[in-house]
């Protein structure tokens, strides 16, 4: 009976051995599973000058493979309430909710499936 037990440790030794050199030479299934699920995301960031670079506030962007996610802030008490707005390859634009009263923060997704190229702050008055 404890030659049956010191079969079954060697047995455990070696499995677990073999599985540690495997992981050493990267040869697991993990990194195999990870390398079939698809090629990587197509990002681009888009902003509008950052703080200061407009008197209404400013804005920020990053679409990726058409998947729009960002904020748009105003930073003045003048009536007007920014918003981003995002040009495309394609023709096409989007814009983001606007930001309304000083210090108010907004954050913002959408779709769009062109490839961005630009982004203005624009504003409506309110």
């Amino acid at each position: 009976m404890l030659k049956g037990i010191r079969t079954k440790k060697r047995v455990i030794t070696v499995t677990g051995g073999l599985l540690g050199a495997l992981c050493a030479l990267g040869l697991t299934s993990a990194p195999m599973a990870q390398a079939s699920t698809g090629a990587a995301l197509t990002c681009k960031v888009v902003d509008t000058g950052g703080p200061g670079s407009r008197p209404e506030g400013y804005g920020d962007a990053r679409v990726c493979d058409g998947n729009i996610t960002g904020t748009v802030h105003d930073t003045k008490a003048d009536g007007r309430c920014p918003y981003v707005r995002i040009f495309f390859n394609d023709g096409g634009w989007w814009e983001s909710p606007w930001a309304g009263g000083n210090g108010k923060s907004v954050n913002f997704s959408g779709f769009h499936s062109g490839v961005p190229t630009s982004a203005v702050l624009d504003y409506i008055f309110c």
